[in-house]
């Protein structure tokens, strides 16, 4: 399923997480968005991320009433995704 296929894209070095779609969100900001848990934990698994702050505060476009400038916690906090919220923070804290 989807695991699976998120898991071949971050096991393959020629895919680039640090990349974002047109609108800017990054594939972690995605995962946070949707509630996409396991997708949330694989990607820093993958240590595409370091710091998700500094990493994430990007301009974004309005996309379903999230703020301008959000970054991953700000959108899994949106969204009342408070198990994605929770493994960002302490992510992060790291």
């Amino acid at each position: 399923g989807r695991n699976e296929i998120v898991q071949i894209l971050l096991d393959d070095p020629r895919v680039d997480l640090m990349l974002s779609a047109k609108n800017n969100w990054s594939p972690l900001m995605i995962a946070a968005k949707n509630g996409n848990t396991e997708t949330v934990k694989r990607i820093l698994c993958a240590s595409a991320w370091r710091k998700i702050p500094d990493v994430m505060q990007k301009s974004i476009e309005d996309m379903d009433e999230i703020k301008e400038g959000s970054n991953a916690i700000d959108i899994a906090k949106q969204k009342n995704q408070n198990e994605i919220v929770e493994i960002l923070e302490e992510y992060n804290t790291r």
